[in-house]
């Protein structure tokens, strides 16, 4: 028989004492677990915003900062079809494609042979003089015109030279710098660099196996700042919208899951191991046609070319990581991209070999405008050798005339 004093006492032993410390213990938990949640983020926020952003601004992305001013200049001085530099009329009001200043033959006619591409083929962060377009003029005896751009994709470098009509030279020199195959999948450049707010861009795209080209959109300032804000909305065929597999990941709460993201991004991965940012980007099968779509490129390049009755080479420039991977293992980077160009028939010079045979790894450094970090463009020395490479090869191929040359017809 049970009693009923011993029922009470079963009772009060389970819930009046018991409940009030299993509530404590919960809220400890869930004080806990926010405390460190707390922890865990502020550590993200100080991460990236102290470390990461300043070291790899181009991996994050932060909505541009536009005034009235700054997007009047703009307009005033954008190219409706390149993207920049402004455009420039004569007199008569005719669109004037200028080359840089060549000192050594400052006529700015009959030239020999000219040059398309970005920076590099530019010779940023050296004078004039010293660009090795400059310097190859001097070799060659003959003006060697300058049309590359800092900044271009290898789509606008081509597109420079179909509207340059009045380009003389009987050999174009279309320059790759590695990096190009992503600017070439690419409709806004702030969204690889986090610096140039204003440069919309062209680019190309396959369509039924061809190039389509997608021009820049003409926005006011009101349609920009919109655009900027909403850049999925707006941005078709843009490869590095934020957020995106391969696009930067955008500086807001919450930063643990940013920071997550950004380690779980491909281009970022790559960097963190070791590799060139871009690299992934040379494969086949690689899902934005990157490599498909610069190789079309050069081949229309060529094509181009040739219907005006010119001789088209490719040039690809080196960076220091590739060429620190050639000198380790004999291999190049960008040999799919070789390898595009010699099934298409395509007349190419890696300046890799050639550096190669000229320098070690470790001084291939010196070579730049910021050796210490071994970072930057060629320097004075760099060009120099630049130029030495090209001029052995139009020498070894002979595709300019000997006299054009300096050199003896017999």
């Amino acid at each position: 028989m049970i009693h009923l004093d011993s029922v009470k006492g079963f009772e009060s032993r389970e819930s009046p004492e018991t409940m009030p410390v299993a509530k404590s213990n919960f809220l400890h938990y869930v004080a806990a677990t926010i405390f460190v949640g707390l922890i865990i983020e502020l550590t993200a926020y100080l991460a990236i915003q102290f470390i990461l952003f300043p070291r790899e601004p181009a991996f994050f992305f932060r909505s541009p900062s536009v005034s009235a001013p700054e997007f009047d200049r703009y307009v005033t001085v954008r190219d409706s079809l390149l993207g920049w530099p402004a455009k420039k009329t004569d007199m008569n009001g005719a669109e004037v494609i200028e080359s840089r200043p060549i000192p050594a033959y400052s006529t700015t006619k009959n030239e020999c042979v000219s040059l398309y591409g970005d920076s590099f083929t530019y010779g940023d962060e050296v004078e004039h003089a010293e660009a090795w377009s400059n310097v190859l003029s001097s070799r060659l005896n003959c003006r060697v015109g300058n049309y590359g751009i800092g900044g271009y994709g290898t789509d606008q470098a081509y597109l420079r030279f179909d509207k340059n009509v009045h380009d003389s030279a009987k050999v174009v020199i279309l320059g790759i710098f590695p990096e190009n195959v992503l600017r070439n999948v690419n409709r806004y450049r702030y969204l690889l660099d986090a610096r140039t707010v204003f440069s919309l861009k062209p680019r190309f795209v396959l369509e039924n196996d061809r190039l389509k080209l997608v021009e820049m959109p003409a926005w006011n300032r009101e349609e920009f700042v919109l655009a900027t804000q909403n850049l999925d909305k707006v941005f078709e065929h843009e490869t590095f919208l934020p957020d995106s597999e391969y696009g930067p990941v955008s500086l807001s709460f919450p930063y643990t899951w940013k920071a997550v993201k950004l380690l779980l991004s491909e281009r970022a991965r790559s960097a963190m191991l070791g590799h060139t940012s871009w690299e992934v980007f040379y494969r086949d099968d690689h899902p934005t046609q990157a490599l498909r779509i610069t190789s079309e490129i050069a081949d229309l390049f060529m094509k181009t070319g040739r219907s005006r009755g010119k001789t088209s080479l490719v040039l690809i420039y080196p960076t220091a990581r590739s060429f620190k991977q050639f000198k380790e293992t004999g291999t190049v980077i960008t040999r799919p991209l070789i390898e595009n160009l010699e099934r298409r028939r395509i007349p190419y010079l890696d300046l890799h070999e050639g550096f190669g045979a000229r320098v070690e790894k470790q001084e291939f450094c010196d070579l730049l405008t910021q050796p210490a970090t071994c970072a930057g463009h060629f320097n004075a020395k760099g060009n120099v050798m630049v130029s030495d490479i090209v001029y052995e090869y139009l020498v070894k191929s002979n595709v300019l005339e000997a006299r054009s040359i300096g050199v003896s017809a017999s």
